[in-house]
């Protein structure tokens, strides 16, 4: 009689690359506007992008105002005064400190030094009207656009703000739940280092990281569904590929709807998407070269689009020597600045850590493509 076997697990069915141009087009459709704007501290906003144009409304200083400690003067009264020649003021002048209007009748500073104290005080030095002074409007004119709309606030934007007076800035922070997979994660969530990593490349969203859980489609399901209100978009991590233990496609089908899986890129192969409950969900690989291409290709311009954030400009940079590439797939190329405007390529299609630390810019060398030649001029990712 024969023997009863266990049946065999299942195998995810081969993986349908699809071009990372079509794929970023068909992701960002799916994918809801712009988060809504809040309110946060200037000083928490660094790198977050904002939803309103930072304009002075009103000249900075409103009124003259003092450049330097001294005296309030009548430029007119201090006329032909010198070290030796002093020449009596009308009046004992007032003591002005940096920044503090001029009273009326005043449109000079006297220095401290050229002033002969005493009932009757004396001018040591001729000022021209003006002088000492900051005039209205010097620091910021009014109506100067300071940092547009879809712009990350920089931290040379504070003195800007604190002159203004504005202690709170409109931004769009996209609201990011990162879900890793897999046995490993669960024993210690502390291998986890991806993470930061992720983190780290979108300064612009809020990273919230939830419970690691089983590669398991149920368990993934479960956790994409309790996720998803509360965020603006779903990372989740490993369990990308083909293999038996692989479940995250599966368990974003039976969440919600897994729109692609398989990116024509080398690293990233992997990566997919689709949707729960109205939020994108991006799956990332586990491996680190590949969830960073991914994300690059992927995460970051659906980010721009969460946070209505301005399109960053490549860099355009020389090759040194040339760049080979199979054609079928986009191919990542770190590239180190070597000379200003000259970059040399450091892989083809993978991202070594040791080729990221000294890498200035990636180059995404197109499927259609057999790489550049040595002198081409390329666009490339700043990094």
């Amino acid at each position: 009689m024969p023997t009863s076997r266990s049946p065999a697990p299942e195998v995810a069915a081969p993986l349908r690359l699809t071009a990372p141009e079509a794929a970023l087009a068909q992701l960002l459709a799916l994918a809801p506007g712009p988060v809504a704007p809040a309110a946060v501290p200037a000083k928490d906003a660094l790198g977050l992008v904002l939803a309103e144009d930072i304009r002075a409304a009103a000249p900075v200083p409103p009124a003259p105002v003092a450049r330097r400690d001294g005296f309030a003067v009548a430029a007119a009264a201090t006329e032909g005064a010198g070290p030796y020649a002093p020449v009596p003021l009308p009046a004992p002048p007032p003591a002005i400190s940096v920044g503090e209007a001029l009273p009326p009748g005043c449109d000079a500073v006297l220095p401290g030094f050229d002033l002969l104290a005493g009932p009757f005080p004396q001018a040591l030095q001729t000022l021209a009207p003006g002088e000492g002074v900051r005039h209205p409007g010097e620091d910021i004119p009014a109506g100067t656009l300071l940092r547009p709309a879809g712009e990350a606030l920089a931290p040379r934007d504070l003195p800007a703000l604190a002159a203004l007076g504005l202690d709170l800035v409109a931004v769009r922070r996209p609201r990011l739940g990162w879900i890793a997979t897999g046995a490993e994660m669960l024993a210690d969530p502390a291998r986890d280092r991806l993470r930061g990593v992720v983190a780290a490349l979108a300064p612009e969203a809020a990273l919230h990281p939830l419970p690691p859980i089983p590669d398991e489609p149920a368990a993934i399901a479960a956790a994409l569904r309790g996720g998803a209100p509360a965020h603006d978009l779903l990372l989740l991590v490993g369990g990308t590929g083909e293999g038996p233990m692989d479940g995250s496609a599966e368990g974003l089908a039976a969440a919600g709807r897994l729109a692609l899986h398989g990116l024509g890129a080398r690293p990233g192969m992997t990566a997919g998407f689709g949707e729960v409950a109205g939020r994108p969900v991006l799956l990332l690989p586990g491996q680190a070269e590949d969830a960073i291409a991914a994300f690059l290709l992927l995460g970051r311009p659906l980010l721009a689009q969460l946070a209505a954030a301005r399109p960053v400009a490549p860099r355009r940079l020389r090759l040194t020597r040339k760049v080979a590439s199979a054609v079928g797939l986009a191919e990542f190329v770190p590239l180190r600045e070597v000379a200003p405007g000259e970059a040399e390529p450091l892989a083809v299609g993978g991202l070594p850590p040791a080729a990221l630390a000294a890498a200035s810019a990636l180059l995404l060398v197109p499927p259609g493509s057999e790489g550049f030649e040595a002198g081409a001029e390329v666009a490339a990712l700043p990094w």
